[in-house]
């Protein structure tokens, strides 16, 4: 399918990206670099997932549910994503837990501004 391996190309950019952490100050999903903010490296650009349907991806977890994600790996047509929380104030950390994503099930990708979490 065309549109999944245009997205599959995307994740794989992030993650690659994410794998080599350099510093620059625009932010956006196609930019050769993850941002910083004064003398913080950003690590994850994290992302959202919308199903075929156009709904978000949400993905059930121990604390409670995710819709936002770090990509962690790229096996063929899979992906397997970090579960973020977003706290009340915004800011995102790593749940510690993880999950397998058929890419071909995924219709859009949407980018958030970089940041850096504890992995």
């Amino acid at each position: 399918m065309e549109n999944s391996n245009y997205l599959l190309n995307i994740l794989s950019l992030i993650n690659s990206l994410q794998k080599n952490v350099t510093c620059n100050d625009s932010n956006n999903c196609t930019k050769p670099i993850l941002g910083t903010s004064n003398d913080l490296i950003y690590n994850t650009r994290p992302v959202s997932l919308y199903l075929c349907n156009c709904t978000p991806l949400s993905i059930s977890y121990t604390n409670g549910e995710s819709n936002i994600f770090r990509v962690e790996n790229i096996n063929g047509a899979c992906v397997t994503v970090r579960l973020l929380a977003q706290g009340e104030d915004g800011s995102l950390t790593s749940t510690g837990e993880f999950a397998t994503i058929n890419i071909n099930c995924i219709a859009a990708i949407k980018c958030l501004y970089d940041v850096s979490i504890s992995l």
